[in-house]
């Protein structure tokens, strides 16, 4: 509470230098009506909110990092097809998508049309695995596919 009355006396010592560096006009209504606004919002945040509105949140960030996303049916829908065939024709998986980071991890995010069983699941992380190289980087998206 100690901190909160002395920024609070704080502002009011910067509200009163504004009106005195800023002589009788446009400018000094507009600082004043600013600098009260900016005090209510203060005092209202150090009661209500305890003092949790920061202003580190304005700072820059770092960029996200670049990831490169490659989807299999586009560069080869064969690769789909011959997926398909362990489900005696049915067209269980839609696409592949393979997303690389920059420390070049690959992960794999596989589009079904129908959800199957867990055995067949099963196998077929692990065809898709061993076709693409991937350890255990392999997430299923059931359904919602509208083309």
């Amino acid at each position: 509470m100690k901190i909160v009355i002395v920024n609070t006396l704080v502002l009011i010592l910067i509200f009163n230098l504004i009106m005195i560096i800023f002589p009788e006009g446009k400018t000094q209504k507009f600082c004043r009506i600013s600098v009260k606004i900016l005090i209510i919002v203060y005092i209202l945040d150090n009661i209500f909110l305890s003092g949790s509105i920061s202003l580190t949140a304005f700072q820059s960030r770092e960029a996200p990092t670049y990831e490169r996303e490659v989807s299999v049916r586009a560069i080869n829908p064969q690769i789909i097809d011959s997926i398909n065939q362990m489900f005696e024709g049915e067209e269980v998986v839609n696409n592949i998508t393979l997303s690389f980071s920059d420390d070049m991890e690959v992960h794999g995010v596989v589009l079904l049309r129908k959800i199957p069983g867990n055995d067949e699941l099963i196998k077929l992380k692990e065809k898709i695995a061993e076709i693409f190289q991937l350890k255990d980087n392999i997430d299923f998206i059931y359904g919602g596919l509208y083309e």
